[in-house]
């Protein structure tokens, strides 16, 4: 009660004692001065929030945005991008350089543009100052800018045996060297599922197909690295996880069937090729062999026989062959890899083109395939094929 100021009148006192009108009144201005106090307080509080919820806000619009150049820049400027560079260090690079305003533009920039997964090469590059992020980017996969020094170009396709002759007669690095170190898959950077078993990888298959620069601190294992190192980026890349998930095959399995799409077609065909793959792995009885010639040319070229234009019946039924994929050989995919498939290849493996095809071979001169779901069809096309000495 009084707490609430509400004490009886006191006959003793012939007052109302602490609770007489003139007590209200000064317990009023003491009320008054609280009052102000807390008002004041509040005030105070209620800045505090307004205040930090402006800063958290900008902050959280800072931690999801990055400072971007308008563009287009002006001058030139040299960047060199080195070998081991990732996203993140080349933006690093860029923005020391004032080429970019913040190394995450360039980041972001590089997340939303998938030819930055591969396309990033090692080397020189002339480039604007203060650009727009995903300007200098492409600036950077533009090959046109790139001031190449001595250099060596892998094409697709080609096996480990055929591709390390060729390193060591560009680069002068012995071929014993290369031999040497690509015993070694583990050491070169193979994942865990670049093989039958994480303790039997294989190198063929991950020696990606481009252009290398080399100088005179260039060895055998630093250059089959950098190969390793873009081919696991290219296969392993987000949107192919996926589609390898949906279509129900590993990653080991979607470069051995890039490797096939690679030797078995042109690029325009490598979706129907693709689509045939799936379907005759996914077919009973005879279909259910692959019947490719390119796996037995992979094992005449490891076993030193070499490419040939044609491979015999012998051959395909050769007991040693055992990338032999015909009838009553080997059913579904070789043990390996048969070949360095390039960047269209592995995006054909994961995306086959819709189709019923269980049968393709060449029909023309410039190498395209006629595709079928019809065996009197296929024998047709193979006469076709004959006619244009692709048979």
């Amino acid at each position: 009660m009084n707490d609430l100021d509400l004490v009886p009148f006191t006959e003793e006192s012939g007052s109302y004692g602490p609770g007489t009108p003139g007590r209200h009144r000064r317990k009023a201005e003491r009320s008054s001065g609280k009052t102000l106090v807390a008002l004041l307080v509040v005030v105070a509080v209620l800045g505090g929030i307004v205040l930090g919820g402006w800063y958290g806000v900008n902050k959280v619009r800072d931690f999801f945005t990055a400072d971007d150049y308008p563009g287009p820049g002006s001058g030139e400027v040299t960047i060199e991008i080195t070998q081991g560079q990732n996203v993140t260090d080349i933006g690093n690079t860029l923005y020391k350089a004032d080429v970019v305003a913040s190394a995450k533009a360039f980041v972001n920039a590089a997340e939303e543009n998938p030819d930055a997964t591969t396309g990033l090469q090692p080397g020189s590059y002339t480039l604007k100052k203060q650009m727009k992020a995903a300007d200098a980017l492409a600036m950077l996969l533009d090959r046109e800018n790139r001031k190449l020094g001595p250099s060596v170009t892998i094409p697709e396709g080609l096996t480990v045996k055929e591709i390390l002759p060729r390193l060591s007669k560009k680069t002068g690095i012995p071929l014993p060297e290369f031999e040497a170190a690509a015993k070694d898959p583990v050491a070169l950077g193979v994942p865990e599922w670049g093989g039958p078993s994480p303790d039997k990888r294989v190198l063929e298959g991950f020696l990606y197909p481009s252009t290398y620069e080399f100088n005179d601190k260039t060895t055998a294992t630093s250059l089959l690295k950098q190969m390793v190192a873009l081919s696991v980026q290219a296969a392993t890349r987000d949107e192919l996880a996926q589609k390898a998930t949906e279509l129900g095959v590993s990653e080991w399995d979607l470069m051995i069937i890039a490797s096939l799409i690679e030797q078995e077609g042109i690029e325009p065909d490598f979706g129907k090729v693709s689509r045939v793959i799936y379907n005759r792995l996914n077919e009973t009885g005879a279909l259910s062999y692959l019947q490719f010639d390119s796996t037995t040319q992979y094992w005449l070229i490891i076993t030193g026989k070499g490419r040939k234009a044609i491979v015999t019946d012998a051959e395909l039924k050769d007991p040693d062959n055992n990338y032999s994929t015909h009838v009553d050989r080997r059913q579904g995919l070789p043990p390996t890899p048969i070949g360095n498939p390039g960047d269209a290849a592995l995006k054909a493996a994961a995306n086959p083109e819709p189709g019923n095809w269980t049968y393709f071979v060449v029909t023309s001169e410039d190498g395209r395939s006629a595709f079928t779901n019809d065996y009197n069809t296929h024998l047709a096309n193979i006469e076709k094929c004959r006619e244009v000495g692709r048979c």
